[in-house]
């Protein structure tokens, strides 16, 4: 759709895409073989003095992923530590002018074009890369995610792969995309879908991959597939399906341990959709068990849709800090009709409350992905927390080396709040702050020391 939206500095136009590529496959080599060999492989395989009212959950361990060995004996990638200062990263590269230039301000690039590697590679050689595919629908082939193939192509090629609606005819297309959804719980989808995609991502220099539109909630009405000409039906249509979450966990699983089996090890990091289930329901352990890391697109904007306030907001700190515990990688999308100071606040300072040693954010209009953001204002010079976030006057706070962040995550309820006497701050765009400030609903604020 065409909308005209208000952008900051270097922030360019994008297209209104949303965060997938829908594209066809190109006929593949024998995977057949690949698929049993799969198989086989599957078969064997603190804060100041203001803190006296500090929130009562346990604080993590602040740990980073090193670079260890994979199955294969072969070290992945280790990603970058977080710990000091605002951290970035990518969403998409395809409207990026100058790779080499931006390159420098970004830890990670989620979809990473293949053309793109080398130039990413030269100025900092440690940018973590990955290769984006679909986790259950037709990508395209290596390097070339326009090269889908028809329905009639699959229901010729492969009928027992294509995943329909329970009215048996309609196949559960995701978003109303026309790229055809496979039944991911096939062990034989899956083979192809290394064979296809990780192993040449392996050998071109990628880092990872990025499956997008992890879902836990079956959103699309998917049913079942036919089996040499019969109906065999998987799930029940409804969102909520413990088969479906169970099948997803079963693909997070085989895919994971077939990345860290290949030659050149791959991490995977999915574009996680959570649905209705809390960060902290059982079957959330199982699935960060399974992945190396964790890309959330609704952010704390919500998809561009408003913010995520009160024990929702509390809830994704509590889950982002519980990632990096475990030497999980957790990059955050925040997404905004238009982007002014207010809504840059929010996210930042929303992020660095739960910025441990390996986490990044990403800013951009609605589905304004593949461009660079970078701005100047994101080399604010803060520092590494000193503590957890604490509750005070009814707002959170962190204390940070060089500054404070304040965050009001209420919906309705504005807070006034006190700094401490004598404190002299200035904010992200270089303004003098100190006595009083007001926080409306949803607010946030980077304060960092004044000298």
């Amino acid at each position: 759709m065409s909308q005209s939206w208000r952008r900051f500095t270097n922030l360019t136009e994008k297209r209104n895409t949303r965060i997938t590529f829908r594209s066809p496959l190109e006929r593949l080599l024998p995977y057949c073989l690949a698929g049993l060999a799969f198989l086989l492989l599957l078969s064997g395989c603190t804060g100041s003095s203001t803190q006296s009212d500090a929130m009562t959950h346990p604080r993590p361990t602040p740990t980073f992923k090193v670079s260890t060995p994979s199955s294969s004996g072969v070290a992945i990638r280790k990603f970058a530590d977080t710990w000091d200062n605002i951290h970035l990263f990518l969403t998409f590269d395809y409207n990026l002018a100058d790779p080499a230039t931006s390159a420098k301000h970004y830890d990670f690039v989620w979809g990473a074009e293949m053309k793109n590697v080398t130039a990413f590679r030269s100025p900092n050689p440690g940018i973590f890369l990955t290769y984006y595919i679909s986790f259950l629908r037709d990508t395209g082939t290596f390097g070339d995610k326009g090269a889908i193939h028809s329905l009639m192509y699959w229901k010729t090629t492969h009928p027992d792969w294509v995943l329909y609606q329970c009215d048996r005819v309609t196949p559960a297309y995701e978003f109303g995309d026309p790229d055809v959804p496979l039944n991911f719980a096939d062990p034989e989808v899956i083979a192809w879908q290394v064979q296809t995609y990780a192993r040449p991502a392996s050998q071109n220099g990628y880092d990872g991959i990025a499956a997008d539109n992890v879902n836990l909630q079956n959103s699309f009405g998917a049913c079942g597939i036919y089996v040499h000409g019969k109906w065999v039906q998987l799930y029940t249509g409804q969102s909520d399906d413990p088969t479906w979450r169970n099948n997803v966990l079963t693909w997070l699983t085989r895919m994971h341990q077939a990345l860290h089996h290949l030659q050149h090890p791959l991490d995977l990091i999915p574009n996680l959709s959570t649905g209705n289930l809390s960060p902290n329901d059982p079957i959330m352990q199982q699935v960060v068990n399974q992945v190396d890391g964790v890309l959330n697109e609704g952010g704390f904007s919500q998809y561009g849709d408003g913010y995520l306030t009160g024990s929702d907001w509390l809830q994704a700190i509590q889950f982002m800090e519980s990632l990096q515990a475990q030497n999980k990688a957790y990059y955050l999308i925040n997404q905004f009709h238009s982007i002014g100071h207010a809504e840059i606040e929010w996210a930042v300072a929303s992020y660095l409350m739960g910025k441990e040693h390996s986490t990044a954010m990403f800013i951009s209009t609605v589905q304004g992905y593949g461009g660079d953001f970078w701005d100047t204002i994101f080399d604010a010079p803060i520092g590494h927390p000193t503590g957890p976030m604490y509750q005070v006057q009814h707002v959170y706070a962190r204390d940070y080396s060089n500054g404070l962040i304040l965050v009001n995550p209420s919906a309705t309820a504005s807070y006034s709040v006190t700094l401490d006497t004598g404190d002299k701050f200035h904010d992200l765009y270089g303004l003098p702050v100190s006595g009083t400030v007001m926080m409306p609903p949803h607010s946030g604020m980077v304060l960092m020391n004044s000298s």
